[in-house]
């Protein structure tokens, strides 16, 4: 009985490292190392040590090969989508951009600057083809654009206001970034705008006024009062003089002398109501407006490249448009050459194309005519099957002989290909698992002719040691085409 307990005992023990080979098994040329036996020659008796090499090497290729999975991946791509508007003929006119000859178009364009729509004309009375190079020339003022105070195509940020006005006798505009909003705060919190700062303080008895603490931007501080209902001006000028002005109505005058004069900052401020809000905090109500100054342009200024400004204060009008002076090398002719676009200098993605013709031999002989075109990004969610490859950077890791094999690697799994007589990484195994664990998977050799046994690594049970080995290599061969077949 005593003898039969022990053997339950050390069976149960051998079976908890014992691991049945399952269709889940990870196990690739990249994440895994076959050793191959050595030992040549035992008692005079030489061993299949060729024959063990073709079958671990059979298990290398297969090993590689289940590294190679189908899977669906999805990514995002974006792609410039061009759209182009149709062919315009060179009839020596002034064509003007138009949503019927460019649909997809997204601009507001017309051949009046009125409302919000803006003006793209091509003037192709200044436009030629120049022989001698097969390219199309752009001369000055070819190509215009023309808008108003409400549609500018620059980037200045937010919302924002153009301002017109003469300095030394020169059409000057102002782009000033605005921004307002109406809200409440408790007494006691502050209010930061642009670069000024309001500290509600306190509120008088009869609520009508209210104690603050401006910091202006120069940093300097002081106290203030202001009624309730009344207007208050803040603003840094055009050469950086900084005040507070105090009015009882809306001071639209004063607010369009700052701006025209150029100031650097507008702040305008109404308190509209002081009350006890919930748990008696006190509460300011008010609304604002804030002007920042963003970019200024004079008459014949270079916005971009041989791009220049055309200021109209009069009519509140403001023309880019392509510059070209030969006595000037900064505006000199603009050449474009085929498969190249004269850029329009915004934020549209807009451009001209020259459409060019040819002979029978593909020579550029003239310009057929002009096409706008406008590129846009479209994203797209792609899905698609491919293969995935996972598998060894280099061959020489996957496969090893027993004498590189000193311990358990923690980052791979192990395959022994081999009996203990021939694999010298068999006395590895029963260094770590114990004497009598590995003698009895020898018994179960004995036995059946070959096993397959897959034990848990005790350095990392993510990981496997799986033992292929035969009493022959003939019987090793079985073990390793069993493994194959059911993994």
């Amino acid at each position: 009985m005593k003898k039969a307990l022990a053997w339950i005992a050390s069976f149960l023990i051998v079976a908890s490292f014992l691991v049945p080979v399952e269709a889940s098994l990870s196990v690739n040329s990249a994440n895994t190392v076959i050793v191959l036996p050595t030992t040549k020659i035992v008692n005079g008796v030489p061993l299949h040590i060729g024959e063990d090499a073709i079958s671990g090497s059979r298990l290398g290729a297969f090993l590689v090969l289940k590294g190679i999975t189908e899977g669906t991946y999805t990514t995002t791509v974006t792609i410039p989508v061009e759209y182009h508007s149709v062919l315009i003929p060179d009839n020596n006119q002034t064509y003007y951009l138009n949503p019927r000859d460019m649909p997809d178009l997204d601009l507001n364009v017309s051949d009046q600057p009125v409302g919000h729509a803006v003006v793209v004309a091509l003037n192709l009375s200044r436009v030629y083809f120049n022989e001698t190079n097969a390219m199309a020339t752009f001369l000055d003022r070819s190509v215009e654009i023309v808008f108003n105070e409400n549609t500018t195509p620059l980037k200045v940020g937010g919302n924002y206001k153009i301002v017109t006005t003469k300095v030394n006798g020169r059409d000057v505009m102002y782009f000033y970034s605005t921004s307002n909003e109406s809200n409440s705060t408790p007494v006691g919190s502050s209010l930061s705008v642009g670069n000024w700062t309001l500290r509600f303080d306190d509120v008088n008895q009869d609520a009508n006024e209210m104690l603050i603490y401006l910091t202006y931007p120069s940093g300097t501080s002081k106290h203030k009062t202001m009624t309730k209902g009344y207007y208050y001006v803040m603003y840094v000028d055009s050469t950086g003089n900084q005040d507070f002005e105090e009015y009882s109505a809306y001071p639209s005058g004063r607010i369009d002398e700052l701006l025209r004069s150029g100031a650097r900052e507008v702040f305008l401020f109404h308190p509209t109501d002081f009350f006890v809000g919930i748990g008696g905090n006190l509460v300011i109500l008010y609304d604002y407006d804030y002007y920042a100054k963003a970019r200024t342009y004079a008459d014949g200024d270079v916005y971009h490249g041989q791009w220049v400004w055309d200021i109209d204060p009069a009519d509140k009008l403001f023309t880019l448009y392509l510059h070209v002076n030969s006595s000037d090398p900064k505006f000199p002719p603009v050449l474009v050459s085929a498969g190249e676009s004269l850029s329009i200098p915004t934020d549209w993605n807009l451009e001209v194309q020259p459409v060019f013709k040819r002979d029978s031999n593909g020579a550029i002989i003239g310009v057929e005519g002009y096409r706008f075109v406008q590129v846009h990004p479209v994203t797209k969610t792609v899905s698609i099957t491919a293969p995935r490859v996972v598998a060894t950077d280099n061959v020489y890791d996957l496969i090893i002989n027993d004498t590189q094999l000193t311990d358990l690697p923690s980052n791979k799994n192990v395959i022994i290909v081999g009996g203990w007589v021939s694999n010298k990484a068999w006395n590895v195994l029963e260094a770590i698992y114990g004497k009598s664990r590995i003698d009895a998977i020898k018994s179960r050799i004995e036995t059946n002719g070959y096993v397959v046994e897959v034990l848990n690594n005790p350095k990392n049970p993510e990981y496997k040691v799986i033992i292929l080995a035969g009493k022959t290599h003939v019987e090793t061969r079985k073990a390793v085409d069993k493994f194959m077949s059911e993994i």
